[in-house]
């Protein structure tokens, strides 16, 4: 597997010329997957050295899938920062350089009966989620009592902030206040601006009547669309909507 397809076929042809029956991997993202579970390899060889978090992204795909996960994988190092990144999150990977493949991919079939371990995937600040960093202007409006951000000192005017949350807990509320969302998110005033819609989890004590497919109707009528989902906490979820393109 390689980020570029032409290098993904020019390795494999070096994997044949070392003696192993190499094959490139012929698509970006988990596409072809199927065909590898109709024809399961003995090991999966995963570049690092063009990209690397398109590698790190697929290993941990790879081991999250029930029928791939016990693959033995083994990366070709890249970037010695990028790499450590990678081992941290798959432990029970092998790495090696392109100088030493051949014993790494002899090592990992020798390996291949091991109980293969689960990635471990850092959590992420919910501030990350959201697209807040330290020079963000943050506007929270219609919050309920008690909800802060740690960190996060907010405004009250929208215009003048990079990411933008709304608490809407009934579609009347959302449905009064979309003519202006949708000006704030379709102005060109702060370009790359984030609006987060938010609204309460159906379990939640606060539930009402929104949902996130009721939200993408309402917003669709505005030429909007959402396109990330964010769990805030036990209560409220997160949509970010956008203006169709």
């Amino acid at each position: 597997m390689h980020r570029d397809l032409p290098e993904a076929a020019a390795r494999a042809s070096r994997l044949r010329d070392l003696g192993f029956d190499g094959a490139p991997y012929p698509a970006l993202g988990a596409k072809a997957f199927r065909g590898i579970r109709q024809d399961p390899p003995q090991v999966i060889l995963l570049d690092l050295t063009r990209l690397p978090s398109y590698g790190k992204a697929m290993g941990v795909l790879l081991r999250q899938n029930k029928a791939l996960g016990a693959i033995p994988l083994v990366f070709v190092e890249g970037d010695p920062e990028k790499t450590a990144q990678v081992r941290e999150i798959l432990p029970d990977a092998i790495f090696t350089t392109w100088t030493n493949v051949a014993a790494a991919i002899e090592k990992a079939v020798r390996l291949q009966s091991r109980q293969p371990a689960q990635p471990r995937l850092p959590a992420t600040p919910l501030v990350a989620k959201l697209g807040i960093d330290e020079t963000s202007r943050v506007a929270i409006l219609h919050a309920p009592e008690g909800f802060r951000l740690p960190g996060v000192s907010p405004r009250k005017q929208p215009d003048e902030a990079d990411v933008v949350m709304l608490f809407f807990r009934t579609s009347a509320a959302l449905s009064r206040e979309l003519p202006a969302l949708a000006g704030l998110i379709q102005g060109t005033q702060r370009k790359g601006r984030r609006v987060w819609v938010l609204w309460p989890k159906k379990a939640s004590a606060a539930a009402g009547d929104l949902s996130l497919p009721l939200i993408r109707s309402m917003a669709s009528a505005y030429n909007l669309v959402d396109y990330k989902i964010c769990a805030v906490d036990d209560t409220w979820s997160a949509t970010t909507l956008g203006q169709r393109r």
